[in-house]
């Protein structure tokens, strides 16, 4: 799994032995089918390790489950510890789940999709490449584990931005269709673990509809607040967080589900705030919702102006906001108050005239252009969004710089609840 390298899945795998998988399948090798509340009790706690693990020792328990990993890593590796890591975590009175990393048929196993349920695949032909690889690669995790009395009744698909997936969905998504096959072919339960945006981002709106192990809370005290966070028509049934090396596993129950992830108001229509995320970029959409692809991302610390619409999707409490050239939405939990420009207050005569410089905003009551520059002292432009694009009109620039705008407002008038973006020098 990404996020702390110390703690980060791999794995590797050994084709010779999936003959071995399905004797051994037909001997009854993996357990009855169960659902995946059975395997992890909702409110308790367990852990999951890998390869990077070797040789230490898991967290204090007790835990109420574990997680291990058969590959190392990438796709068609083997995780070295698993036979130990699995026995350990065995003799605690449960049996262990496992989990595999999946990725697109590039690099120096990229031949492994060449033949496989499909048939012999033509070197063009993405799909047929993409469902053999995907087959083949958990049909080589299962069989590793196999070969390590690793046994489990639940196998868990690590989908990861950190691995080289196919710029295409769709493609990734058939890829991972082929894991899920053979998986469930063994009788097992299968469920998937990444982010929203990550998931999103390698199998757009692809719905499985299978278990989702979430990564990654901050800690304990927040891993509750994220299992409505789903993605993939699955219900979030784990939350991973870290404690130290450790990486630990919150199990979800039926009311932390129900709780929409609601972000406290930053205030009405021009009130100012900044990114607030723990490194990665915010991604700005154009409708809410993890599936609307990213028109942009902004850094932590930029400075944002929140447009005043508000809107719930994915578990998530989106806000419209404007950032120079983007406007779009946002998770508004990656969001703070901020101190940038100032609040105007909604009356058409923007009074008080704005005192700082910059980018100030108002919900205009409704009026004349020519009115509410002359309330905006040094303002040298106003913007305002329509179809998803800011639109300018500069202050005492000839007429035919501003066209575009006055085709919005041929009247020269703009309606009551206008969100406007004055410029003032």
């Amino acid at each position: 799994m990404a996020q702390p390298a110390a703690t980060a899945r791999r794995a590797r795998p050994a084709a010779a032995l999936v003959a071995l998988t399905v004797v051994l399948a037909a001997l009854g090798s993996f357990a009855t089918p169960v659902e995946a509340a059975d395997l992890f009790p909702p409110g308790t706690t367990g852990y999951d390790r890998s390869f990077p693990a070797c040789g230490l020792p898991p967290p204090d328990g007790p835990y109420a489950f574990a997680i291990i990993g058969a590959t190392g890593g990438r796709a068609f590796t083997h995780n070295a510890c698993l036979a130990e890591q699995h026995a350990v975590a065995a003799a605690s009175g449960y049996q262990p789940a496992l989990y595999m990393n999946l990725k697109s048929p590039i690099g120096s196993n990229a031949d492994q999709a060449l033949t496989g349920p499909r048939g012999t695949c033509q070197p063009a032909d993405a799909e047929c490449l993409a469902y053999n690889f995907g087959y083949k690669t958990a049909q080589h995790a299962v069989a590793y584990a196999t070969s390590q009395q690793a046994i489990a009744s639940s196998w868990w698909l690590d989908v990861e931005t950190t691995s080289s997936w196919s710029a295409d969905p769709a493609t990734n998504a058939v890829l991972i269709g082929g894991a899920i096959d053979y998986l469930q072919a063994q009788g097992v339960v299968v469920g998937i673990y990444s982010a929203q945006n990550q998931w999103a981002q390698i199998a757009g709106d692809y719905r499985p509809g299978l278990p989702v192990w979430l990564s990654a809370a901050l800690d304990a005290a927040t891993a509750p607040t994220y299992c409505p966070r789903t993605f993939g028509g699955g219900e979030v049934v784990l939350v991973q967080y870290f404690v130290g090396e450790h990486d630990l596993n919150y199990a979800c129950t039926a009311a932390d589900r129900i709780a929409v992830i609601l972000s406290a108001p930053l205030g009405p229509a021009g009130s100012a705030a900044v990114v607030d995320t723990t490194g990665d970029c915010l991604n700005v959409r154009p409708q809410p919702g993890f599936t609307a692809g990213s028109s942009a991302c902004l850094a932590t610390g930029t400075q944002v102006t929140v447009i005043g619409e508000a809107a719930t999707a994915d578990g998530y409490v989106w806000q419209r906001i404007f950032s120079l050239s983007v406007s779009g939405w946002v998770a508004g939990t990656f969001l703070r108050a901020g101190t940038a420009g100032t609040v105007l207050t909604e009356t058409a005569t923007l009074s008080p005239p704005p005192a700082s410089r910059g980018v100030n905003a108002a919900s205009w009551s409704g009026g004349s252009l020519t009115d509410l520059v002359a309330q905006a002292p040094g303002a040298t432009s106003v913007w305002v969004f329509e179809g998803g694009r800011p639109h300018g009109y500069i202050v005492g620039a000839p007429p035919f710089a501003n066209v575009a705008f006055g085709t919005l407002y041929p009247s020269g008038v703009l309606p009551a609840k206008t969100i406007v973006f004055v410029v003032q020098v």
